[in-house]
């Protein structure tokens, strides 16, 4: 066992358990990882409003100036530190979370390369495309396993993957993100293995592409001409999706049974092909 691990593990186990600073013990519990922006933020932020208690794990706590926020204005809300490739940061937030049944494990932080890195033939950085891999298909099937017990011991039992319609080989038809698609269509497959797995412990595994959430409200905004360019092209083009997606989302999640463990969902509700 390496310093860092053993003082990481020190950590957890001096930390206060969840349960003692959660106003309500009874509550629903949700974990969200990623959730400093974007979806994962708009996710914690529903969450928070509808009651549940909430842990939020970004990489860099320090810096998510809005998540911090939130937890400030909502005690239902912890925000925790966690890279979800980092062995030693995971297996010392599953210490601190030892006794805590989580009945959603939202599996939402990844890479998301359709907006960075290079990524079209005769031009692939493959060290970039490698890390891609690592942090979209591993980081969510080492966080599900490391809090498997956590979901199993809930009333809910559900872990959800937060893929991307891009990752259906079905329905490609430009060749653009070749590593983005490669990694949510490995997901995919991740996914739908261990829920085959998970089946006879009455553990659900959902599998979601939520498209490009209009998280920020653009699509409502005063004025037009403040929407950032990228976004008002996605408008155009009809790629944009509604903020209240996140909360057809959430009653998707909600709605899940054994019978949906392993089917590729579209945020709303429409079953999509490999």
């Amino acid at each position: 066992m390496t310093l860092r691990i053993f003082l990481l593990l020190l950590w957890a186990a001096l930390s206060t358990p969840a349960l003692a600073v959660f106003p309500d013990n009874e509550a629903p519990t949700v974990l969200i990882t990623g959730a400093n922006a974007s979806h994962g933020l708009a996710f914690a932020e529903e969450y928070a409003a509808l009651g549940w208690n909430v842990i939020a794990t970004c990489r860099t706590p320090e810096k998510a100036d809005r998540l911090n926020t939130l937890a400030s204005q909502n005690p239902n809300l912890i925000v925790e530190r966690l890279d979800i490739v980092d062995d030693a940061e995971i297996a010392a937030l599953a210490e601190k979370y030892n006794n805590v049944a989580i009945d959603v494990l939202l599996n939402n932080a990844a890479i998301n390369a359709f907006r960075f890195g290079i990524s079209r033939y005769g031009k692939l950085d493959y060290e970039w495309f490698e890390k891609i891999l690592h942090v979209n298909i591993m980081g969510p099937i080492k966080v599900s396993e490391a809090f498997q017990k956590n979901v199993a011991a809930s009333k809910q039992k559900k872990i959800i993957a937060m893929t991307s319609t891009g990752g259906s080989i079905t329905d490609l038809k430009v060749p653009i993100a070749i590593g983005y698609r490669t990694s949510k269509a490995g997901l995919n497959m991740a996914m739908r293995n261990y829920a085959i797995h998970l089946r006879p412990k009455g553990v659900i595994v959902g599998i979601i592409g939520p498209g490009t959430v209009d998280t920020e409200d653009y699509m409502n905004a005063e004025d037009p001409t403040t929407v950032p360019r990228n976004y008002q092209m996605m408008m155009k083009a009809g790629r944009l999706v509604p903020r209240t997606a996140i909360n057809d989302m959430i009653e998707l999640i909600d709605n899940m049974t054994l019978e949906d463990s392993g089917i590729f969902y579209k945020w709303d509700g429409e079953v999509l092909p490999w």
